[in-house]
C-alpha cells in the first residue's frame, strides 16, 4: 500500500499543540494533493490514501487537545466513504481557520506596522550597513553572505508587518560580521552598529504607537454594579409605655 506519511512529516514541527495541528495538516494535505493529481489512478487507491489523510489528522487532532473532528470510521461503499470524507476536510478547513484567526493576536504581538516614513529611514540605514560591509576588510565570501542578510531585512520590512524575530536574527548576524572587522576599520565598522541601534529604536517607537492606539481603541472595561440601597429591617421588640426593658412574650398570652 503507497504510504502517504513519512518520518519527515513529523519533524520540527511546531511546539504549540494548535499550530503543531495546522502545520501538519498542511504538510499532509499539500502531500495528498501531489500524489491524487493522476488522474488515471483506482478509485481504491484515492481511498486509501484519503483514508491515510483522515487517521493521520484525526490522531494528530487529538494528540493536540482539539475534539471539533469527527472519528473516521471504516467504510466499505464508496458513497459513504466520500460522503463522510467531505464532511471530514468541511471539519478539518473550520479549525484551521479557527486557530489561525485566534492566532492574529500573538502574531501581532511579535510583529508590527511600520510607517512610510520608518520604513524609508530603515531603508537609508540599510544602505549605510551595505556600504560598511562592503568597505570593511571581511573576506568577499563573508561580505556577500551579510549583504544577502541585509536583502531579507529589506523583503521584511516590505511586508505588510514587520516581524520581530527575524529582523532581530538578520541584526544579529550583521553585528557578529561587523565585531570581527580589524582596527583600521573600526571607525566605519562603529557606523555599522550605529545604523543598527537606530534601526531598532525606529521600530520600537512604532511598536510603541501601535501598542498605544490599540489601549485606546479597546473597549471600556463594565463597571461593577453599585451597592444595593436597600436597608436591613430589624425586627423591633415590643415595649410597654413608660417602661425601659422589653416585656416577656409569655405576658402577651392570655389564659
Amino acid at each position: 500500500m503507497d504510504q502517504l506519511i513519512s518520518d519527515e512529516d513529523y519533524d520540527n514541527l511546531p511546539e504549540d499543540d494548535e499550530k503543531c495541528f495546522v502545520e501538519f495538516e498542511n504538510r499532509i494535505h499539500s502531500k495528498m494533493n501531489i500524489i491524487l493529481d493522476d488522474d488515471q489512478r483506482s478509485s481504491s487507491f484515492f481511498q486509501s490514501i484519503k483514508s491515510q489523510y483522515m487517521a493521520s489528522v484525526y490522531s494528530v487532532a487529538v494528540e493536540c487537545g482539539i475534539t471539533a473532528l469527527p472519528s473516521p470510521p471504516v467504510f466499505y461503499e464508496n458513497t459513504d466513504f466520500y460522503s463522510f470524507y467531505s464532511r471530514f476536510e468541511l471539519a478539518v478547513q473550520g479549525e484551521v481557520a479557527r486557530i489561525r484567526v485566534r492566532g492574529r493576536r500573538s502574531r501581532n504581538s511579535d510583529s508590527v506596522l511600520l510607517i512610510g516614513n520608518t520604513k524609508t529611514i530603515i531603508q537609508h540605514h540599510i544602505s549605510r550597513l551595505r556600504h560598511v560591509i562592503n568597505e570593511s576588510d571581511l573576506p568577499i565570501s563573508r561580505k556577500q553572505a551579510l549583504n544577502n542578510k541585509l536583502d531579507e531585512l529589506t523583503t521584511e520590512i516590505e511586508k505588510p508587518r514587520l516581524s520581530f524575530g527575524k529582523t532581530m536574527a538578520v541584526l544579529s548576524c550583521v553585528v557578529v560580521g561587523l565585531s570581527t572587522v580589524t582596527a583600521n576599520v573600526a571607525t566605519t565598522a562603529s557606523e555599522g552598529h550605529a545604523a543598527i541601534t537606530n534601526i531598532m529604536r525606529l521600530i520600537g517607537l512604532d511598536k510603541q504607537s501601535e501598542d498605544e492606539a490599540t489601549s485606546r481603541l479597546a473597549p471600556p472595561q463594565k463597571s461593577l454594579p453599585a451597592p444595593s440601597s436597600k436597608t436591613v429591617s430589624v425586627p423591633q421588640t415590643k415595649v410597654h409605655q413608660g417602661d425601659t426593658t422589653p416585656s416577656d412574650p409569655d405576658d402577651e398570652i392570655p389564659f
